[in-house]
């Protein structure tokens, strides 16, 4: 069972390359917050690797915090298919560009305008509509 929840997950983040990703913002006086952007991303099995940009500030968030939150929605079509991919993020110090970027002819280097940022999964919950709204199927870490 739990195998063949790996592989609808790991087939799931490999046909997708767009999610939001969320950190929490430090605490301070303020009291914190949530700090979400939409951001692409490439996945090796069940890790993934997102490509962040640098005006998002996310190295800051993930120096205060390094759990991140990240929802994917499959684009597949009706029923609807999402993931709730919680993880641990840690910057890439030399990532593969040629496989992170999308296709395009940029002028400036990848490494000025994207942050590329591992995330190793602690917990990934799968909702399927096909299988009732509110029906979850989870695989910890």
């Amino acid at each position: 069972m739990l195998n063949r929840l790996r592989e609808r997950l790991t087939d799931l983040l490999a046909h997708q390359n767009v999610c939001i990703f969320s950190a929490n913002e430090p605490g301070g006086a303020s009291g914190g917050g949530v700090w979400a952007v939409p951001v692409r991303y490439h996945s090796h099995g069940l890790a993934v690797d997102c490509l962040v940009p640098r005006w998002a500030d996310a190295s800051f968030y993930l120096e205060q915090n390094p759990q991140v939150l990240l929802i994917i929605r499959s684009s597949d079509g009706v029923p609807l298919r999402w993931l709730q991919y919680r993880g641990r993020a840690h910057i890439l110090p030399a990532p593969d560009w040629p496989e992170l970027l999308p296709k395009e002819d940029a002028q400036t280097p990848p490494e000025t305008r994207y942050l590329a940022v591992r995330i190793q999964p602690t917990r990934i919950d799968l909702i399927d509509e096909a299988k009732g709204w509110g029906v979850l199927e989870s695989l910890e870490f």
